[in-house]
């Protein structure tokens, strides 16, 4: 999967300072690259509450979706939250 933070809907928020790839990588200086088979180390770390969850949320085009639909689904694993 490929993250690039400056189009997360989170960008430079609070919420940006608690994700995963700000936390691992302070914050990156381009385009991340997280490969399907980190996946589930990830998932298991961020499930430990060792790392925080990736909270990427691709930015919605105004025109592409109506006012009143809901956020984009998480896009893997890594986004669900440690209870």
């Amino acid at each position: 999967m490929r993250i690039d933070c400056t189009q997360c809907e989170m960008y430079e928020s609070e919420h940006c300072e608690d994700c995963l790839v700000t936390a691992v990588l302070h914050p990156p200086a381009g385009p991340v690259d997280i490969d399907e088979d980190m996946d589930p180390p990830l998932q298991e770390l961020a499930g430990a509450g060792l790392i925080p969850v990736l909270k990427f949320r691709p930015r919605r085009i105004a025109s592409a979706k109506p006012e009143n639909e809901t956020p984009a689904a998480p896009q893997n694993g890594l986004n669900r939250e440690a209870n």
